[in-house]
């Protein structure tokens, strides 16, 4: 089976690592990328890939969801020089290179793409107009979340979706050498350094269990919240106990994870964004690292019984969440080893066979006239879009809000109450 994959951030060799495996799993796959993307990673790197990668030039290089190709007729000339028996777009179906490839896919090439878009919002023109278009034309989704199933499938979309998470590499999946009693409690958090990622809430869950344990904060990355941080720090008296790095690269990440009692994912939700994945969350958790946060977005989905969240904001209790961690080193552990099973589920060579047998399927159902037609063409009424929202709901849950999720184990959409998620209810009603 020959799949043409198209993806922005493919120059990176860390981000082609599902092309690698989907190669281990039997897939021929052809990828493209553009000839320059913001960080992209160089020419050798792309010559050093198991599979073929065209570069196609493209506008506003770094723009996830507004670049395009500069040239239209080179998009058709490599779909008829691959031949692909289907067409995967990793990229949004609000985007404009999702666009321009749906415009010139031939009508019987079966299509599958990616969304993490969690939010279930309206667009602008011509990016909504591009979404109907996407929703009717494609063949199955893998978004990364049951939340961007919900807005999918809200939307429109007739497709086969299946939820595939973020992958990590099969040589990540080893815990560290963390012990609950060894020095004092390591806390990081790892990520680009704004304000809606909670590095100030981070300083102050810090301070919290500084008062009762010897802790120490590593964070990771760069932005505009650095300094006011580190001034927070300073003036609760803590600034000797927290750790800037910049970027890191891949080992010295998978060091500092493996280093770490507890990742901190204090994220808040904007007017237009929401936590999508956090590949943060699997990463730490495939290391040993306890994963602590904020009940925003997927987040409680992706960490699911091993981890402890409180609501959006609340960072008393997330104070008092971790420090409990740091007093309860039984606790600790056995959530530190329901995250490394659960990581288990999460690696590439898991991701790569669910997106396989998404190809076959859709592939199988193009092959023997078994499609799905697509939606028609009619304006829905406001009934008609409320009624299929609800479906959505039904089929995979509520999509995610910006106001965030007070009371993570008590979703519909994750699996039934386990004794782990029922030891943490306990715990978080008494924090």
């Amino acid at each position: 089976m020959r799949v043409l994959r198209v993806y922005h951030a493919g120059r990176d060799a860390a981000h082609r690592r599902r092309e690698a495996a989907l190669v281990a799993a039997g897939v021929d796959v052809h990828l493209v990328v553009p000839s320059a993307w913001p960080d992209g990673g160089s020419e050798r790197h792309l010559t050093e890939t198991r599979f073929p990668v065209t570069e196609l030039d493209v506008t506003r290089p770094g723009d996830v969801n507004r670049h395009r190709h500069t040239d239209d007729a080179q998009v058709r000339a490599v779909i008829d020089a691959v031949r692909p028996d289907v067409l995967d777009l990793h990229e949004e179906p609000f985007s404009a290179v999702a666009r321009q490839w749906l415009r010139r896919a031939p009508a019987d090439l079966p299509v599958v793409m990616y969304t993490a878009q969690n939010l279930d919002k309206r667009f602008p023109p011509p990016f909504h107009q591009y979404e109907r278009a996407a929703l009717a034309r494609v063949d199955g989704f893998y978004p990364c979340s049951l939340q961007a199933a919900s807005v999918v499938r809200g939307k429109g979309s007739h497709a086969r979706i299946d939820v595939l998470p973020l992958g990590v590499p099969a040589d990540a999946l080893r815990t560290g050498d963390q012990d609950a009693d060894d020095g004092p409690f390591r806390l990081a958090l790892l990520g680009r350094l704004v304000p809606e990622k909670g590095v100030r809430d981070a300083v102050r869950v810090l301070a919290a269990v500084a008062a009762t344990t010897p802790a120490r904060l590593t964070v990771v990355g760069t932005g505009p919240e650095l300094e006011p941080a580190l001034h927070l720090a300073e003036r609760l008296g803590v600034r000797e106990h927290v750790e800037h790095l910049g970027w890191q690269g891949p080992d010295a990440v998978s060091e500092l994870y493996r280093a770490a009692h507890v990742i901190l994912v204090p994220s808040t939700g904007t007017t237009t964004w929401v936590e999508q994945f956090g590949r943060v969350i699997v990463e730490a958790q495939a290391a040993g690292a306890v994963v602590a946060g904020y009940a925003s977005g997927s987040i409680p989905e992706v960490v699911g019984d091993a981890g402890l969240l409180v609501g959006e904001g609340e960072v008393d209790r997330l104070g008092a969440a971790v420090t409990l961690l740091a007093e309860n080193r039984a606790l600790w552990k056995e959530l530190r080893d329901a995250g490394a099973l659960q990581a288990a589920g999460c690696s590439w060579a898991v991701v790569a066979a669910g997106q396989a047998a998404l190809y076959r399927a859709v592939l199988d159902a193009r092959l023997s006239g078994r499609a799905t037609a697509p939606p028609s063409a009619r304006r829905t009424t406001a009934a008609g879009r409320r009624g299929r929202r609800a479906a959505a709901v039904g089929e995979f849950g509520p999509p995610a809000t910006c106001a965030g999720t007070e009371r993570p184990f008590a979703l519909p959409f994750l699996r039934e109450p386990t004794p782990v998620s029922r030891l943490l209810g306990r715990v978080l009603d008494e924090i």
